[in-house]
């Protein structure tokens, strides 16, 4: 897999604005995988944590309930199970993710897999999907 593209300080700062999961979900949150490192294995939390990923991860990421995953703009994942109340991708992600809550991919998101959310979906324009999508059942 490879890396997007260099994001432009004025291309990161539009989307930025335009997120619609607050950065307060974010906020304290630990660089578990940080840029040009790479992470092979499994982890998981009971705990009520926030994470983000800037690197390269192949495995398994489990957050409880409460938890939320920041996938930085130049991060690879190629997981078997990424779980979290909360989700934000802007880098690239082979495999299947599950968001309790919500589900936010930026422009410029690469997903390939399957993706499902049982709150909020938002995908914005320029983000790429090459998979199956299972949401909530509808009323």
């Amino acid at each position: 897999m490879t890396t997007n593209p260099t994001i432009t300080a004025n291309a990161a700062t539009v989307i930025a604005n335009m997120r619609t999961i607050e950065a307060s979900a974010f906020a304290g949150a630990t660089n578990v995988v940080p840029l040009g490192a790479t992470l092979d294995g499994a982890m998981s939390s009971a705990e009520d944590l926030a994470l983000r990923i800037d690197g390269e991860f192949k495995g398994t990421l489990v957050l409880a309930k409460g938890g939320a995953i920041h996938i930085g703009p130049d991060a690879v994942l190629d997981c078997k199970l990424l779980q979290a109340d909360i989700i934000f991708v802007q880098g690239r992600v082979k495999g299947e993710i599950q968001a309790r809550k919500a589900l936010e991919l930026a422009p410029t998101a690469r997903v390939s897999g399957k993706l499902c959310y049982e709150g909020r979906l938002d995908v914005h324009s320029g983000a790429r999907i090459n998979g199956s999508i299972d949401g909530p059942e509808q009323e």
